[in-house]
């Protein structure tokens, strides 16, 4: 049992191997293109993650070079003072009268205490907020330093301590925590704000950190902060940046560059491979015919009963000698076929009904042996028409040779009409093989065009044939018509104008 599920394990790992091999045999550009994708998507996140802990490095070491002259002139305006000119005195109004009752509920009631001093603090931030010279002092401190710099500003309380009369500090404000009786709207994460519009007030911008007290009994301590920022750090800092960015994109724009390239490299490379296998699969294709038919009557010729029959003898021979023609005509011409889509054609007068039956006669040969019945119907008089012989046979065997190679009826049927139209004169090639989809028919004449589900589960081959069809049709500046439906055969309409 063990030995089976092994096995079994092995050959379904060969079957996923099989698998992606095959995949990438028959998809090698979309591989190309999603790998190269892939890993420019994996080296761009890899460029943006070093830029972003770059920025923020810089971020963090942001160093503003007006901050001394601020921080010199601002502490110079609130010395023997707090948070600004004459902030003292508002807070020193609602305190001073209150210390005995607070000291006197902080002995005997802590909740009563609580509230207030919730209360008293309450009063005082509202009269710091609204009496507040941040501002005008700011305005003053700027146009005397000459900074012309948009800043943005933030002053914040974080701590507020009262010494009663046994020395000993008693905490009634701390930013870290939250108060009902407090306004809410004054209470933030980085403590009590009274003045500025800083949102995220960090190390960098720190101008003032002070902590003021006064080890006497009956006093209190204040601890605030201040800080300000440019409006344009981050712009700032990208300047800092400016050099690392400009080579991160460069490169980035060198390894698209050189994708591009290689990319194209790689298609021209692939479009001299496909000239190459155009070019020996031309060969195969054209050449298989003549041969076929050559190799079909000599080896009738060796029967001994043709050999007494001088008509069929001669038939024969006139065969082998068209076919040989053939082959000799291919030898100068298929290197034009594989190396350019426009063929130049010679044309002469044709008649048009005996060049057709004599293509129809070498078809027959080659298919001598399949079960296929074959109609021809001539055109009702002589008729003569400018063409290549060589071109408009082969245009035409690869007509026929499509008739039969796509098609799975029991016996294949074929019928070539020659009748007359308003346009000119056509050539009407119907069977009743498996048929195209009209999806289909809009790319058969592309160069190595195969419909996967129609076709190619049905025979061999790299889609040349309808191709060299159309370059022949071009040439002579014919016309040419199909019409078809899934599982019901097609029908090739040659449009030669008069």
């Amino acid at each position: 049992m063990m030995r089976n599920l092994r096995m079994r394990e092995k050959l379904s790992l060969e079957r996923i191997y099989l698998s992606f091999r095959n995949y990438f045999m028959t998809h090698p550009v979309k591989i190309y293109i999603t790998t190269s994708v892939i890993c420019f998507l994996v080296l761009a996140l890899v460029q943006f993650i070093l830029v972003y802990n770059t920025y923020d490095l810089l971020n963090r070491r942001f160093y503003y070079e007006k901050k001394g002259q601020i921080q010199e002139d601002y502490t110079r305006a609130i010395v023997n003072d707090q948070l600004f000119p004459g902030g003292k005195k508002i807070i020193d109004s609602y305190i001073a009268p209150k210390f005995k009752e607070l000291e006197r509920l902080h002995a005997t009631d802590t909740a009563a205490f609580n509230k207030e001093t919730q209360v008293l603090l309450n009063n005082i931030f509202n009269s710091l907020i609204k009496e507040q010279k941040v501002d005008s002092l700011l305005a003053s401190i700027k146009e005397k330093e000459h900074i012309t710099d948009s800043l943005k500003y933030l002053l914040s309380i974080h701590r507020i301590d009262l010494m009663f009369g046994d020395m000993k500090y008693v905490n009634i404000y701390d930013g870290r925590n939250k108060y009902l009786l407090i306004d809410s709207a004054m209470q933030e994460q980085t403590g009590l704000h009274i003045f500025g519009n800083l949102k995220t007030p960090d190390d960098q911008s720190m101008i003032l950190s002070l902590n003021v007290s006064d080890p006497l009994p009956y006093t209190y301590a204040i601890f605030f902060t201040f800080h300000a920022d440019p409006y344009n750090r981050r712009q700032m800092v990208f300047k800092q940046m400016r050099p690392m960015l400009t080579m991160s994109l460069l490169s980035m724009l060198a390894i698209i560059t050189l994708f591009i390239i290689t990319l194209r490299n790689w298609i021209k490379q692939k479009h001299l491979s496909d000239v190459k296998t155009d070019f020996i699969n031309n060969i195969t294709h054209e050449f298989h015919t003549p041969l076929s038919a050559i190799m079909v009557a000599n080896k009738n010729i060796q029967n001994e009963k043709i050999l007494d029959n001088k008509t069929a003898l001669r038939s024969l021979s006139e065969i082998i000698e068209r076919q040989s023609q053939r082959l000799k005509l291919l030898i100068g011409q298929v290197l034009d076929i594989a190396a350019i889509d426009k063929l130049s054609v010679h044309k002469e007068p044709q008649d048009l009904n005996i060049l057709v039956k004599d293509i129809l006669t070498d078809f027959s040969i080659k298919f001598s042996e399949a079960n296929l019945h074959l109609t021809y119907e001539e055109y009702p008089c002589d008729i003569t028409i400018e063409a290549d012989s060589f071109h408009f046979a082969t245009l035409l065997l690869n007509i026929l040779d499509n008739a039969v190679k796509y098609n799975l009826q029991p016996l294949k049927q074929i019928t070539v009409a020659i009748t007359p139209d308003k346009e000119g004169i056509q050539i009407i090639v119907s069977d009743n093989g498996i048929g195209m989809t009209k999806e289909t028919i809009k790319y058969i004449f592309d160069k190595f065009y195969r419909h996967q589900k129609d076709l190619t589960q049905y025979s061999k081959g790299l889609g040349l044939g309808l191709h060299y069809v159309k370059q022949c049709i071009d040439a002579h500046q014919w016309k040419l018509k199909v019409e078809s439906e899934a599982g019901k055969g097609s029908t090739f309409v040659i449009i030669i104008p008069e």
